[in-house]
């Protein structure tokens, strides 16, 4: 019966700390995704997705600090030129960096 017993007691020890660890588990992640337009010598870009605590952007890897918090943003460009686009959006302490690139015309596409 002892055997029984320290088995029993070692089962509920481990599903009280599976239950902990459920219980701690981090939300799941949002989903957001950056979407551009390119126009005549401009692009648009636009953040779509659940509202986020904070979003800093950066084109061709520079960050651009007039953006931060901005759902969508717009620039000059050179028609011709490649273009990348990363939003850092962070949600409930979840940090996601989407990213699109795009290529500058002189006409819309």
């Amino acid at each position: 019966m002892r055997t029984s017993s320290a088995v029993l007691g070692a089962g509920v020890a481990l599903a009280a700390l599976g239950a902990t660890l459920l219980g701690a588990a981090p939300a799941m992640a949002a989903t957001h995704v950056v979407g551009c337009e390119p126009g005549y010598s401009t692009i648009a870009c636009e953040l779509s997705g659940p509202k986020a605590d904070s979003i800093k952007w950066s084109m061709n890897g520079v960050y651009i600090p007039s953006w931060d918090n901005k759902v969508s943003v717009f620039t000059a460009c050179t028609p011709g030129q490649r273009y990348s686009f990363k939003a850092t959006v962070t949600t409930g302490g979840v940090v996601e960096a989407p990213v699109y690139n795009a290529v500058c015309r002189r006409v819309p596409s």
